[in-house]
């Protein structure tokens, strides 16, 4: 069967270790560099965080991958670094911020010495790194370019993400259809979740599968828990917009969302970009808003102007 990475090869990395379980990066490197169709040299790098609500999901989870961003990566001979990391409600917000932490430190002080240990036959450009995230992986993406200015981010590009996570559309309980479907009764969503919450272990966990666990994420995204859960161990890196009004610089930021998103209010995103342009106005900005439900890109192509547009925007800063 044929896979959206049949273009890459791939190389899991162990970035961090917690608890004695290994946080994995996968590292796609371009065939073209194996058959020689691509000239050797120095590859721009892109880092994907991947979606699921905080709560399910993968690193290379091929379904929510957006067809377009692998053909742009292929186009832009780029090395794709996907991170997995740890998953709520197993971990906190916090938690999940030390990991992406961690793996900046990694990708700065040990992927260029892996790829000369490795034979890759071509270096990973660190100075051309473009960071994207789908939806709660959106998150991680922004905070990364907050949280790790030092790095040098290029260009951000964030997929139907909960940026600004204080809308009442999310975190005002009521019964409402997700993407097709209707949840439990409130009553019937909260004893689902305090039955996860009594069994859950103390264990790191850094994939959920996405039909097995489906029901659990639409009883808290129902019940308005994804915030509490996201802060349920206090840290001031937690408030995006708390860490935008303090940062001097933001990198070009492509912000992606469909306006018809059953699972994260399109204002989430609207409002985060309104305090990007009036604390940091000189950050170039795009805000791509279309009919569309929540992953409504995955798979669409760049033979789609507006991303088509979307691309050569990022193509003057990455």
């Amino acid at each position: 069967m044929a896979s959206c990475f049949d273009d890459y090869e791939i190389e899991d990395i162990e970035y961090s270790r917690i608890k004695g379980h290994p946080l994995i990066a996968s590292v796609l490197k371009p065939k073209s560099l194996l058959d020689g169709s691509c000239t050797p040299g120095r590859l721009p790098v892109l880092v994907f965080w991947h979606g699921g609500g905080f709560v399910v999901g993968h690193r290379l989870h091929e379904a929510w991958w957006p067809d377009w961003l692998i053909e742009y990566a292929t186009l832009q001979n780029a090395i794709i670094v996907a991170p997995d990391y740890r998953l709520m409600p197993e971990a906190s917000g916090a938690d999940i911020l030390d990991d992406v932490e961690a793996f900046w430190t990694w990708l700065s002080a040990c992927l260029s010495s892996h790829a000369e240990t490795g034979l890759w036959k071509a270096q990973p450009d660190l100075q051309r790194i473009l960071c994207v995230g789908q939806s709660s992986g959106g998150c991680m993406a922004v905070g990364s370019a907050l949280l790790k200015p030092e790095v040098g981010i290029k260009a951000v590009v964030s997929l139907y993400a909960p940026l600004y996570p204080h809308v009442p559309d999310f975190t005002v309980p009521r019964p409402r259809r997700i993407m097709g479907t209707m949840p439990p009764s409130p009553g019937q969503a909260e004893a689902r979740i305090r039955n996860y919450m009594k069994q859950k272990t103390g264990n790191v966990r850094t994939a959920g599968d996405a039909a097995g666990m489906w029901d659990l994420l639409l009883c808290l995204l129902q019940q308005g828990r994804l915030t509490y859960l996201w802060t349920a161990r206090p840290d001031s890196r937690l408030d995006a917009v708390s860490l935008l009004l303090q940062a001097k610089t933001l990198p070009s930021l492509w912000v992606i969302h469909g306006e018809d998103d059953s699972v994260i209010p399109p204002r989430c995103s609207s409002l985060f970009l309104d305090q990007v342009k009036a604390s940091l106005p000189c950050t170039p900005v795009l805000m791509s808003s279309l009919k569309g439900e929540h992953n409504f890109d995955v798979s669409l192509t760049l033979e789609t102007d507006w991303l088509r547009e979307g691309c050569q925007f990022l193509s003057k800063f990455w």
